[in-house]
């Protein structure tokens, strides 16, 4: 491959910029058309933003897709995370941990250091 110059390459880089800037503004006018026809078919059909919001449901991010997304709808249940409260603490830091999943660093340390874990347990109230 032959050695290109300093000043061919900055011309290539101002080429590739100005396609760039075509194609971006050309997807803007695609994007503002599609609103324009999104919105003049809500107002044709007598649609309102809340309508929207009512059938809408969030996909899964995790397995096979549902077979029918139309008919998918997440129960209130299953979008509420339970919390779980914190069973240990450093007292030096306030770090918390609720005793699920991996040691933190700071409890490892301790333990690491002679003491031990029970030591860092919060007290039932």
């Amino acid at each position: 491959m032959p050695r290109m110059s300093y000043e061919t390459i900055q011309k290539q880089i101002q080429k590739l910029q100005a396609q760039a800037t075509k194609l971006e503004q050309e997807r803007e006018q695609r994007k503002a058309k599609s609103v324009n026809r999104v919105f003049s078919l809500m107002r044709e059909l007598g649609v309102s933003i809340e309508d929207l919001g009512q059938g809408w449901t969030q996909p899964s991010r995790r397995g096979r897709p549902p077979k029918d997304q139309t008919q998918v709808t997440i129960p209130e249940q299953a979008t509420l995370k339970k919390t779980v409260p914190p069973r240990y603490r450093n007292q030096e830091t306030g770090e918390t941990w609720t005793g699920r999943g991996k040691l933190p660093r700071w409890l490892d340390s301790k333990i690491k250091s002679g003491n031990t874990k029970e030591m860092f347990l919060i007290p039932n109230e």
